[in-house]
């Protein structure tokens, strides 16, 4: 049997009408060697049959028998599952660029990493600006009181997942499981590189009110329709820059905070404190982003 080189995981609950638009771009990869473990949370929908329909043997469907609530526990299920060498998440409502995963293991190849981020665009709704991830200081490097990166945007070596350990769940954290597990990467001193190229369109439903109960996916067509255009993903960043300027160069009141903000962060960065987990301590408590995330997504 020949084993995939790259496993990808992708936790889903009861939103199979955009699972396909995140399936249809692993597909799409220009590397090829890949197995995607589909991890349903208990799904009562007919996730398993989309994922059926595809009729691709690399891909697997198992669907937990009792709820876990939130990504920590599919993801887990996926990574004990995991055959491959190196290991993507996908969350299952974002999509790849088709060079996605080989950008990611050239990159973490060149460079002996343990661990890879990808830049991407997030795209949080009309009303507020694009955002671009994955892009941090070259003086500085990665910290993780200054960047989140989500699941979708990693490629790391399986070694990790033994080293670091699972993805601790939410209901212990005051961060979101994602980011409490790279922040463990960083403290345990492992090589974190970058892509410095944008791979990934995110979709998150945690910006999108009841995203589960009105089945919302306009925005995923929308997306997957242009995601193998050459030109769409220029177009996108420039439309980053421009909003970027616009909102946070050209509003002083916004340009000044962020300044004065930016400056306490690095004073507290200084004295060893992780400041999005500070900030998180004091507004939700532990596990409480994550249940203001399942109520914003009508959950």
């Amino acid at each position: 049997m020949i084993l995939p080189e790259i496993s990808i995981v992708m936790a889903t609950y009861n939103r199979s009408n955009i699972l396909s638009y995140s399936i249809a771009s692993v597909i799409s990869q220009t590397f090829e060697n890949w197995e995607l473990l589909v991890i349903g949370d208990c799904c009562t929908d007919d996730s398993e049959q989309v994922v059926s329909d595809f009729r691709d043997n690399r891909i697997r469907f198992i669907n937990l028998p009792v709820n876990f609530g939130e990504q920590s526990g599919p993801n887990n299920e996926g990574l004990k599952r995991t055959r491959g060498k190196y290991i993507a998440f996908l969350n299952h409502d974002d999509l790849w660029f088709n060079d996605h995963l080989e950008t990611g293991l050239s990159t973490l190849l060149k460079n002996e990493a343990d661990l890879v981020f990808a830049s991407g665009i997030v795209d949080h709704g009309e009303e507020i600006p694009l955002d671009v991830i994955g892009i941090v200081s070259n003086r500085r490097g990665y910290h993780p009181s200054l960047s989140f990166i989500p699941a979708s945007n990693w490629l790391f070596r399986k070694e990790l997942v033994q080293e670091i350990g699972l993805w601790r769940p939410a209901r212990e954290l005051y961060l979101v499981p994602s980011h409490d597990w790279q922040k463990r990467v960083f403290n345990a001193g492992k090589r974190i590189v970058f892509t410095k190229k944008i791979t990934v369109i995110a979709l998150p439903s945690s910006s999108r009110k009841n995203a589960y109960l009105d089945r919302s996916q306009a925005e995923n067509e929308k997306y997957f329709a242009r995601i193998n255009d050459p030109d769409f993903r220029v177009q996108l960043f420039s439309r980053v820059i421009f909003d970027f300027g616009q909102f946070y160069y050209h509003d002083e009141k916004i340009y000044f905070g962020r300044f004065l903000r930016r400056k306490i962060r690095n004073l507290l960065i200084y004295f060893g404190w992780n400041t999005i987990e500070l900030r998180f301590f004091f507004k939700f408590g532990k596990g409480g982003l994550v249940k203001k995330y399942r109520k914003q997504r009508g959950l």
